[in-house]
């Protein structure tokens, strides 16, 4: 299993438009960050969980060959709007993608792209895309993927559980509350990925401290931080963590 961590920022990105701050000034490229998005290979399964606005970008720089399935968190702007840069995978591939997603997030996916279900003039490329609703576990192959329901906010918000081959992740960027039930369904992980904005307290996200006090409880073999804006400068950041927690970062790449 090989997960790229292809964005890592919140909704603005970093460096943030306007903003000449020592972060967004930073020339470590650990703080520049896109917006987050993780891609995920298993044997020959190439999957995307979110596409940001930026995954056109994402897809160039990292040079990613197919995309077997997308899942999708939630339809926040910067978790979906890259969502019409699948069509090139469409032609490449000659296939249908599926996208998977809670209900109600489906639900919003057809009504921003409605477009896709329109009839095309010919010569012209929408995406075409197969939108499945879940809510339980389901198989992709070899690879079994679990809904995690959290909370962002008030917003009702999916992370997820890969599991193939003996090896688990889970990834879980966009959350300020995580129930119990949660918590258990992340038990027993090899790696796993979460929300960590900011230190000062966030309506909809977990603060760092937070987010560390919930991967104790998690206790993955590897942590990681994602999500994160321009008030958390990478190698500042990391100092304070306890061992075993690390910040991601554009372009990392972990192997299990």
């Amino acid at each position: 299993m090989k997960v790229t961590f292809l964005g890592t920022g919140t909704s603005v990105g970093v460096p943030v438009i306007g903003c000449d701050c020592a972060v967004c000034l930073s020339k470590d490229p650990k703080n520049t960050r896109l917006r987050s998005s993780l891609y995920v290979v298993v044997d020959d399964l190439h999957l995307v969980i979110d596409t940001s606005p930026d995954f056109r970008q994402q897809a160039l720089r990292h040079r990613i060959p197919r995309v077997d399935a997308v899942l999708v968190t939630h339809s926040h702007a910067d978790h979906i709007f890259g969502l019409d840069e699948v069509r090139r995978y469409n032609t490449l591939q000659n296939s249908v993608i599926p996208v998977y997603a809670s209900a109600e997030t489906v639900e919003d996916l057809k009504r921003i792209f409605n477009y896709i279900y329109v009839e095309a003039p010919p010569g012209t490329f929408r995406p075409r895309l197969e939108m499945i609703a879940v809510e339980v576990s389901f198989r992709l192959g070899q690879v079994t993927v679990t809904p995690i329901p959290v909370l962002h906010g008030k917003v009702k918000t999916l992370g997820f559980r890969i599991d193939a081959g003996g090896y688990s992740i889970g990834y879980v960027p966009d959350c300020q509350t995580m129930p119990d039930s949660s918590l258990t369904l992340l038990r027993g992980l090899d790696l796993m990925i979460l929300d960590g904005l900011r230190h000062r307290p966030h309506a909809t996200h977990m603060t760092v401290a937070e987010s560390v006090e919930v991967l104790r409880q998690i206790g993955a073999r590897r942590s990681y931080l994602t999500h994160m804006c321009h008030e958390l400068d990478h190698g500042e950041t990391q100092a304070t963590l306890p061992a075993g927690i690390e910040l991601s970062w554009d372009g990392l790449v972990v192997t299990l």
